[in-house]
């Protein structure tokens, strides 16, 4: 396992779930995860949360 200063920010390394080298977060001194799977991660998020927000909106427009 590789250790990196504080100061970095982020590094390239090879992501098992994607499968090819990225961009990984550095977590205090350690290597974090995966910049590419966190943004689809955080896309799913937001159309879930966006899919919750309609379906509560309508849901109060025809009283059910």
């Amino acid at each position: 396992m590789e250790h990196y200063t504080r100061n970095t920010v982020s590094v390239s390394a090879y992501c098992k779930k994607c499968g090819k080298t990225t961009q990984h977060r550095v977590d205090d001194v350690r290597k974090g995860p995966c910049l590419e799977c966190m943004a689809k991660q955080d896309a799913e998020i937001a159309a879930r949360k966006m899919e919750r927000a309609e379906y509560e909106r309508q849901g109060a427009l025809f009283g059910v």
